[in-house]
């Protein structure tokens, strides 16, 4: 039986509108749709990539360590709780055993133990010095010897790991399939759809973790994009001023530019789906391989006629117009021409 599957993910900059992806793919018979949850564990950082960096690119004999209880911590925290289960809810509740597994093929060694590190990573320099610095001078000294103080520091799981690049890749791949596994054990889909595999830049490194993935990255008029993420949602990734907005928003784009992408890449405008939706739907089928008959629901996800209103958005709502008109002086290359 195969093993493998199709996996078609969206990547964005951030409120970008690539949730027109998610809810347009959702409309098709073929493709599973997880919606527009974030599963952001190949890109986050101490995710998957920061993982495979510190394993592979950049091998220490005491770094793995933190790289592999990194990880943990981050699976840890998106296994969720009782109020909001996170990935444990997508993935039938199998996604800390599954993740586990996939750390537990990469660790060469497992061991109790200690290096400075530690206290770096205490909670807090009172709780590093308690623990560290005063706890073992004071079990030093209840035992009435002269050992070195690294006898008495508090030990705890020690990890090594030296993966060759295909073998941590491997693993990788396998961690994938057995995720997906839980989302469509039977094969009945085409695709998988997940959203957020993908960061918008240096795509080409993470589809070195999958047996087939497309990619497609959405983009956004920076005038919206500014009301959307700081007026509306406060997000604090965007700054508020629109001088350093400005700059992150041309560098995040060259970012993204400096890398070749694959034929495996789509890169859309959020507005072009709105005004140009035919032409939109035809891209996307045609890079997907989609055909009509498939298309069960057109438009009751995503319909252009409802969408219209993310668009323009300094127009509709109370906005300083002398904010539109800075972005529009510094930005003027990535503007949307609405006619």
């Amino acid at each position: 039986m195969n093993n493998k599957y199709n996996i078609v993910t969206c990547a964005s900059f951030g409120a970008s509108g690539s949730g027109v992806i998610t809810d347009y793919l959702n409309e098709y018979s073929c493709i599973k749709n997880l919606g527009d949850y974030e599963l952001r564990f190949l890109q986050d950082y101490d995710g998957v990539s920061t993982l495979e960096d510190a394993l592979i690119h950049s091998p220490h004999r005491l770094n793995s360590d933190i790289a592999i209880q990194n990880y943990q911590r981050y699976v840890d925290r998106q296994c969720g709780t009782f109020l909001n289960r996170r990935y444990e809810k997508f993935f039938g509740g199998q996604w800390k055993n599954i993740s586990d597994a996939f750390l537990k093929k990469l660790i060469d060694a497992k061991w109790l133990g200690y290096w400075e590190q530690y206290q770096i990573m205490a909670p807090s320099k009172f709780h590093a010095f308690l623990k560290y610095q005063l706890y073992p001078r004071v079990l030093r000294l209840l035992a009435g010897n002269r050992k070195y103080i690294a006898h008495y520091l508090p030990q705890k799981s020690m990890y090594f790991s030296a993966p060759s690049e295909d073998y941590f890749l491997n693993c990788v791949r396998e961690y994938i399939r057995d995720l997906c596994n839980v989302v469509d054990p039977k094969h009945e889909y085409r695709y998988l759809f997940m959203d957020q595999l993908m960061p918008p830049a240096n795509i080409s490194k993470y589809e070195r973790y999958f047996d087939s993935v497309k990619t497609i990255v959405v983009d956004r008029d920076p005038r919206d994009y500014y009301i959307e993420n700081v007026l509306r949602w406060g997000e604090g990734w965007v700054p508020k001023s629109v001088e350093d907005f400005a700059l992150l928003f041309r560098k995040h784009r060259a970012q993204a530019k400096a890398f070749t992408d694959s034929s495996n890449v789509l890169r859309l405008r959020f507005e072009d789906a709105v005004f140009k939706y035919d032409g939109f739907e035809n891209t996307v089928r045609d890079f997907l391989e989609l055909d009509k008959s498939e298309h069960v629901n057109p438009r009751r996800y995503f319909n252009p006629a409802k969408s219209v209103q993310n668009t323009c958005l300094w127009t509709k709502r109370k906005v300083d117009f002398a904010i539109i008109d800075q972005i529009e002086k510094l930005l003027p290359e990535f503007l949307y021409d609405f006619g």
